[in-house]
């Protein structure tokens, strides 16, 4: 048995470069090495990964970080003439070394993790980044960039500072988190305004954790919208969004949020929405006529903490909701949880 076992035809290494290559490029660089071991086949694979991944998958409770001798030798060692499409970065030291030998192999995919200490004077240039991705991330400003081919941005508790423009080429952006002081000490900061100016922006998702922030967003060619988040900031929508396709927004205030809410609060929440929804639908051409209302058989529909707010800020959505139900009663009331 053990004979035939051993004698059994290694078909993994008869698999093309191209294929062994992406095979690898799913795990992490270390795992990646270890298999220059398996066969003669194998002792030069990883020197060519179009992917290095140094992002150990904390899901699998892998709490393996590299060495400085690791890292060295890895970028040391490899196939400099080899295409890297994708960096996978996860740790906290040597992001200066790492960063400069992505950029200068002309990396497209570039996703960071974990980088507490900061870029400094560090400017991100580069005309091949398409992708980027930075989780983690302080003291960057995103305004130092020169990324003319960007086309997908990820920020996730990133202080970024308090604008993203001149990338002409983005097209999908995704802020989520904190971006500017982190915790609890927003509280004793004044609004931070944040601006979004895009020309070719078409997906926008917003998932921001400030309590105190404005959002001022210039995305004429925007076709999706999304935000989630427990806070309703103030939001303003320069020109609206003509082309807009699919708007999905998810308010997540428990009970237990709405009994810790005093009166002034809930009121800045429900404006602060309608403002939001109004922003985002106001200036889309003929809008009761673009898609009907589904509900044509409202008996009601319940105004709740807008007593204060002027009537031309809700009068499109209300509008938009009664197309189909002109009878339907509208109540007002003291808003709630319910």
């Amino acid at each position: 048995m053990v004979g035939e076992v051993a004698q059994q035809e290694d078909r993994i290494s008869k698999l093309p470069d191209e294929l062994l290559c992406r095979i690898l490029s799913e795990l992490d660089s270390g795992e990646a090495v270890q298999t220059c071991v398996l066969s003669k086949r194998w002792v030069n694979v990883w020197t060519t990964l179009p992917c290095l991944n140094y992002a150990p998958n904390q899901r699998l409770g892998d709490v393996y970080y590299y060495s400085e001798n690791f890292v060295t030798n890895f970028l040391k060692y490899r196939d400099q003439q080899s295409v890297i499409t994708t960096f996978k970065v996860d740790f906290r030291f040597m992001y200066i070394i790492i960063l400069d030998y992505a950029l200068a192999h002309n990396v497209e995919n570039l996703r960071i993790r974990n980088y507490e200490n900061y870029w400094g004077s560090t400017c991100l240039n580069s005309a091949f980044i398409k992708t980027l991705h930075l989780t983690l991330c302080t003291g960057i400003n995103a305004m130092d960039w020169n990324l003319p081919n960007l086309t997908y941005l990820y920020l996730e508790n990133v202080k970024f500072g308090k604008q993203i423009s001149g990338f002409d080429n983005l097209k999908e952006l995704t802020l989520a988190g904190y971006f500017g002081y982190f915790g609890y000490f927003e509280i004793f900061n004044d609004r931070e305004i944040y601006t979004i100016n895009c020309p070719n922006l078409e997906s926008l998702t917003l998932a921001p954790d400030n309590r105190r922030c404005t959002f001022v967003v210039s995305a004429p060619k925007l076709l999706y919208f999304e935000f989630r988040s427990t806070h309703v900031p103030d939001f303003c929508a320069v020109n609206g969004f003509p082309l807009v396709k699919e708007v999905d927004i998810d308010i997540q205030i428990h009970d237990y949020d709405w009994e810790s809410y005093d009166d002034d609060r809930i009121k800045l929440t429900m404006r602060n929405h309608i403002k939001m929804l109004n922003a985002v639908l106001r200036r889309i051409p003929e809008f009761s006529g673009y898609q009907p209302s589904p509900l044509d058989k409202l008996k009601f529909l319940s105004l709740r903490g807008l007593d204060d707010m002027p009537t031309r800020s809700t009068d499109h959505v209300i509008n938009y909701l009664l197309s189909n139900s002109p009878s339907a009663d509208i109540l007002k009331g003291n808003v709630g949880p319910n």
